[in-house]
């Protein structure tokens, strides 16, 4: 039976994991579990598995736009979600895709590293669209690296004079107690969660989570409500996760 209810749509630029843990297909699973749609746009192939990334290969850009184009032409793009961007060009193909959605809520998940360690991009592609960003997604070593300070309160006070419109530093990368703590700065306060850390180490959490973020921001939820939705959520796909290969776990994404 043809039914007319439409989703909100994400539009999620990211890279493509064939292990189906991180990237593309951890953003089509992360909003489409929180009842929206993920229009997509590979920004580069991979060669990985749940242990290690072996070989990146960028789309081209002018794929990109194209795609972008025809995409926003049909779609109404109701939020964005930026992932890997490994060269200049792509980081550049991503603002002129901005410029046309320009009152869009836009994601930044400034993805540095895999999950195990390899390098993937560079601070100097995410620092031109950190002003184009309603919210950066961090970790705190990735805080460090786009902003040369420290501690996380000096770290984000610098990437808001960036640009940034909102920063959400994740702790779960350098946590060594029994609980992580996230901090949002948002509006010039300061909010802090502390979840239980989970065992083991994830393929995939920064992906879940800031694509969850944009689902929420899809739905026209509040920036601070959708973080603290979008952190429950992804804490519980990371408690539901599990392992296919011998690597890293993968989220549950489909806990619900």
């Amino acid at each position: 039976m043809f039914c007319p209810t439409s989703k909100p749509v994400v539009l999620c630029i990211s890279g493509h994991d064939p292990g189906g843990g991180a990237g593309i297909q951890a953003d089509i699973e992360a909003v489409a579990a929180q009842g929206c749609h993920a229009a997509t746009l590979i920004t580069c192939l991979t060669v990985q598995d749940s242990n290690k990334v072996v070989e990146l290969h960028p789309v081209q850009p002018l794929i990109l736009l194209a795609q972008a184009q025809l995409i926003i032409q049909d779609y109404p793009i109701a939020a964005i979600k930026v992932g890997l961007i490994d060269n200049q060009e792509t980081a550049a193909c991503i603002r002129q895709i901005r410029e046309q959605l320009p009152d869009t809520p836009m994601v930044l998940d400034t993805v540095l590293a895999s999950g195990g360690g390899q390098a993937m991009g560079t601070a100097d592609y995410l620092q031109p669209l950190l002003p184009l960003s309603t919210i950066i997604t961090p970790n705190r070593r990735e805080a460090r690296k786009l902003s040369g300070e420290t501690g996380p309160d000096a770290c984000a006070k610098k990437l808001l004079q960036l640009g940034c419109e909102s920063v959400l530093i994740t702790g779960a990368d350098e946590s060594t107690g029994k609980k992580v703590t996230n901090s949002l700065y948002h509006n010039g306060n300061s909010r802090h969660w502390q979840w239980p850390k989970l065992p083991g180490s994830y393929h995939g959490s920064g992906c879940t989570l800031a694509a969850s973020i944009a689902a929420c921001l899809a739905k026209n939820q509040p920036l601070a409500d959708a973080v603290a939705f979008a952190q429950e959520y992804t804490w519980k796909s990371l408690q539901h996760g599990f392992r296919p290969g011998s690597g890293q776990l993968l989220p549950g994404r489909f806990f619900l």
